[in-house]
């Protein structure tokens, strides 16, 4: 379909990225000022500062990995993310911003960026990009996990590859056209990543980079339907 380019009209309300992590997961935060909308996801394994003159947002409480042999409760829902080249099947579920952070608040599932575009049935009734942000731990168990090669090499996505998004009124198959890595307080600035754009998907987690060290940059995957 045509692509429509144009800033987004919520990116200036990016002013940086805070990172916060417990337990061993890469949790996602972003600060915010004034009120406003956030624009995107990022995490670490450890705190770092907030990269803002905003006030840092509040600490909400975290999920965190359960216990060895321990699952985590799957949250339902009739929208979800497959990607059948990594067998990853999670449910999709909206998710909104609480004390100026996007936390979202299971490891299980991948959500989407409520202020901007929703899932629809089909690509023409797209009217912005659609965002989903997950969490990933490293573990390979989790989330956005299977995005990325255990040993921290790189991303296990290349061009071409079919990512689904299936609602009850249909679904929409986008192909993966590259996917980038940002370091740590670059995404909120990354206007390619902001820019609206009907028929895009953007998948956003941070990159883990194998044998437990602290996540340093974030993984973004580009689609279009």
């Amino acid at each position: 379909m045509r692509r429509l380019t144009g800033a987004s009209p919520l990116a200036g309300a990016v002013t940086g990225v805070a990172a916060v992590g417990l337990a061993g997961a890469a949790l996602l935060a972003i600060g915010l000022s004034g009120g406003e909308q956030p624009a995107a996801a990022t995490g670490s394994p450890d705190p770092v500062a907030a990269v803002t003159a905003a006030p840092p947002p509040a600490e909400e409480a975290q999920p965190t990995l359960p216990p060895e042999g321990v699952a985590l409760p799957t949250p339902s829902s009739d929208v979800h993310v497959l990607i059948p080249a990594l067998d990853l099947d999670l449910p999709l579920l909206p998710h909104e911003p609480r004390n100026g952070a996007i936390n979202p608040p299971t490891l299980t599932a991948a959500y989407w960026l409520d202020p901007y575009g929703d899932p629809v049935g089909t690509a023409a009734q797209a009217d912005n990009t659609l965002y989903l942000a997950a969490h990933s731990t490293g573990t390979g168990e989790y989330g956005f996990d299977p995005l990325m090669e255990a040993d921290g090499g790189g991303s296990t996505l290349a061009a071409g590859d079919v990512i689904e998004v299936s609602t009850p009124e249909g679904t929409v198959d986008y192909t993966v056209e590259r996917t980038e890595r940002y370091a740590k307080g670059e995404l909120a600035g990354a206007t390619e990543v902001w820019e609206k754009a009907p028929g895009r998907l953007v998948l956003i987690t941070c990159f883990q980079r194998g044998g437990g060290r602290a996540s340093t940059e974030n993984l973004v995957v580009f689609a279009e339907a």
